[in-house]
Formats: C-alpha cells, sequence, structure tokens
C-alpha cells in the first residue's frame, strides 16, 4: 500500500505512520508545519486552505493507493460546545472537503478512509447501549456536528469518489498527552499530592488502544469496503472509576479524589460486529496494559 496520512503529526497518525511501515507500506505523511524530528518522510499541506498546485503535484507523483484523513480539531473548547466553530469548520468540514477535491483530482483515484467520531452518535444515553453503524446520528457538541457534515461530503461524492468511514470511540494509548482523560489522569497521579480532581468517575465509555484501532483502519482501507461504515472501538463499557483504580495500582498510590461533575453517564458503546465479521479484526489489547503502557 501507498499511504498518505493527514494530520500527520498527531497523536494516532504516528501510530498509524508506524503500523503502516511495519507492515511494508510506503507512507508520506502531511503536517501543517515543519517537523524535523518526523521519522516518515512529510509534505506541507495545510488543509483549511485551497487546494496548492505544488501540493497537487507531490500527491500526484507519489501516487498513493489509500488516503487516510485524519487531520481534526477535537477538543470541546476549540470545537464549540453545541454549533461548531469557525475553527471546526475551516478543519473538520472545509479541510475533509479539500481532502475530497484532491482525491477526485488525482489519476491514481485513492481510497479516502475518513476518521470520524462516535460523537456522531452524541454523548448522552440513558443506560449503557451498545449502538451499531445503522443508528440515527445525534450530534449534541461542535465536535460530533463537524464530524457528521464531513460524513455527508463523503456521501454527496459516491459516484466519484471511494471511500470508507470509520467512526473511531475513544481511545488512547502510549505517546498521548493534553487534557484527555487518560493523559490528564497520569499526569495528575504521578505528581502524587495528598488530593486531585477529575470530572467525573462514574462515566461509562467504550475506550481501546491505539494500536487497536490503526490495526483496524488499515484493514478497513479496501476497496470492497467501498461507501461502507464502520465502529471502531472495545465493544464494551468501562467505568470512569475504573481506569482510577487500575492507574492508582500500577503507580502505587492512592489519593483522595474530588469529582468536579459527580453523577452517572452514559456514553455510547460500540457494536463492533460490522467490522468483526468483514475482516479479522478484533481489539486485543486490555485497559491494564495499555494503561502500563502508557505510564512506561
Amino acid at each position: 500500500m501507498r499511504a498518505i496520512i493527514t494530520g500527520g503529526s498527531g497523536f494516532v497518525a504516528q501510530h498509524l505512520a508506524q503500523h503502516l511501515s511495519n507492515c511494508g507500506d510506503d507512507v508520506l505523511l502531511t503536517l501543517r508545519t515543519d517537523d524535523r524530528d518526523c521519522q516518515f518522510p512529510t509534505l506541507n499541506w495545510d488543509i483549511t486552505a485551497a487546494m496548492d498546485p505544488a501540493v497537487e503535484r507531490a500527491v500526484e507523483q507519489f501516487k498513493p493507493d489509500t488516503i487516510f484523513h485524519l487531520a481534526a480539531i477535537s477538543t470541546r473548547d476549540t470545537c464549540g460546545s453545541a454549533e461548531p466553530s469557525a475553527a471546526a469548520v475551516a478543519v473538520n468540514v472545509q479541510g475533509t472537503q479539500h481532502v475530497i477535491d484532491l482525491c477526485k483530482s488525482l489519476s491514481t483515484k485513492p481510497l479516502l478512509l475518513f476518521s470520524s467520531s462516535v460523537y456522531v452518535y452524541g454523548s448522552r444515553r440513558p443506560a449503557v447501549e451498545n449502538i451499531d453503524e445503522n443508528s440515527a446520528p445525534a450530534p449534541d457538541n461542535g465536535y460530533g456536528t463537524s464530524k457528521l457534515l464531513a460524513e455527508q461530503l463523503l456521501r454527496t461524492n459516491d459516484s466519484h469518489l471511494q471511500w470508507v468511514i470509520a467512526r473511531s470511540f475513544q481511545h488512547s494509548g502510549p505517546g498521548q498527552s493534553g487534557s484527555l482523560l487518560v493523559p490528564d489522569w497520569i499526569s495528575k497521579l504521578q505528581h502524587r499530592p495528598s488530593n486531585i480532581t477529575v470530572g467525573n468517575l462514574d462515566t461509562w465509555i467504550d475506550i481501546s488502544d491505539v494500536r487497536d484501532v490503526v490495526r483496524a483502519y488499515r484493514l478497513i482501507a479496501q476497496p470492497q469496503f467501498n461507501h461502507q461504515t464502520f465502529n471502531v472501538g472495545s465493544g464494551k463499557a468501562t467505568r470512569s472509576g475504573e481506569i482510577m483504580e487500575i492507574l492508582q495500582d500500577l503507580i502505587g498510590t492512592r489519593c483522595a479524589i474530588e469529582e468536579l461533575q459527580p453523577g452517572t453517564h452514559y456514553l455510547p458503546i460500540a457494536d463492533i460486529s460490522h467490522i468483526t465479521k468483514q475482516t479479522t479484526w478484533i481489539p486485543t489489547i486490555s485497559i491494564t496494559q495499555m494503561l502500563q503502557d502508557c505510564l512506561e
């Protein structure tokens, strides 16, 4: 496979690039800014801007079989709490249109794998509930809405574009940083204060290891799955408090924990029967192993 990955400096993109390389694939990463430390070939491309002829020529010369479109912004602060912010529209929606335009312009006509999100289903459920790909979208924040709008752009180009949508549920793993649940909690626990604050310990989520996720991406990025949508998740509900308990066991600490938003919350859980029936993929890395590798 000859593969281009947008958002090449991102956490998932780095794991995907390594997995593809390990499989013998040729990889080219697109970056918004220079990254001289990147171990893979790179191409500077700001997807929020109209297509640059120089970028188009470079991609044409590379002759990709597949473009993995991972470039996005995802935090609530930047994407908007209700409707998509201007930044979310520029990157997640208009940026996707520019990637589509690139795919349609190339002589190779690559397959486009679009990394979508659990949040197209919304972020609230009355109880633990497994959601399949036929469930009606109901985004309730700017990020989820921007991802659904981007999905709709792909579907309006059915006759001119090969695409596969991967609706990814929560995932973490080695190298993840920032304010997301696992790296945030690890940072707080490793400082070993007498007490820490967290958002909530009773939220039920579907969380996977990023290395399982990128294996799934490669398996579904195939022409036989053209115009299909796949949930990519663990298929299991995990209580956020269990993640905290495992982390404290691994680190060997016990802290007093204050919840800023107490109560029970349920996020959608993936029904992964479609991807497991259509491919050889099953998630293999346990939460404990994932957290141990994050700590290391």
